[in-house]
C-alpha cells in the first residue's frame, strides 16, 4: 500500500523511494550496517546481497512505504510508513551512522508527522522501539509521543493528532 510522498524539512528531502534506481541496493547494504540495524526487525537485518534487499523492498511495498532521505542529495536514511486502521500511521526510521547524535531523526520524523497530518488526515501515530534503543526512544518523546504498550520486547509509543 504505497503512498507517494515528497517533502523537504530545512536541512532534508523525503521521496518515496524508488526502486529501480540505479545502486539502491549497495545504498541499502551500505548504509544498514550492524549499529543502524541491531534494533530494527529481524526482516531489516543482515543484507548480503542485491536479492536479500529487493525481497525486503517487495515486503515493505506490500504493506507500506519507504522514503528515501537526503541531505544536500546524499542518502543519510529511510523513513517507514505503514497505514493502519481508523486513520493511523505506523512510522519508522534509519539513519546513517555517521548523522546520528545531530538532530536529524528528530527532523525527518517530525517532517514526516507533518507531511501525513496535512496530506493523508492523520489522526495518530505509532511507533515501535526497543527499550534499550534510547536515542530513538528520546526522538519520539520529543515529537511529543508518549508510551502505550509493550509487547514482544518492544514498547510502543502514541501521538494523537490535534
Amino acid at each position: 500500500m504505497k503512498i507517494e510522498m515528497n517533502f523537504s524539512t530545512e536541512r532534508l528531502s523525503a521521496k518515496t523511494l524508488d526502486r529501480t534506481m540505479r545502486g539502491i541496493q549497495d545504498e541499502i547494504m551500505t548504509m544498514f550496517t550492524e549499529p543502524v540495524s541491531r534494533h530494527l526487525p529481524p526482516s531489516c537485518q543482515n543484507f548480503h546481497t542485491a536479492e536479500d534487499v529487493d525481497h525486503w523492498l517487495e515486503g515493505m511495498a506490500r504493506t507500506g512505504s519507504v522514503l528515501r532521505l537526503t541531505l544536500q542529495q546524499q542518502a543519510v536514511g529511510y523513513l517507514f510508513v505503514f497505514p493502519e486502521p481508523e486513520d493511523c500511521y505506523r512510522l519508522g526510521y534509519v539513519l546513517d551512522e555517521a548523522r546520528w547524535g545531530k538532530g536529524f531523526a528528530t527532523e525527518a520524523m517530525q517532517g514526516l508527522v507533518t507531511y501525513l497530518s496535512a496530506h493523508e488526515h492523520a489522526a495518530s501515530f505509532i511507533a515501535g522501539v526497543e527499550p534499550e534503543n534510547t536515542g530513538s526512544v528520546n526522538v519520539l518523546k520529543k515529537l511529543g509521543f508518549a508510551y502505550s504498550y509493550s509487547e514482544q520486547e518492544v514498547d510502543y509509543y502514541s501521538l494523537q493528532n490535534g
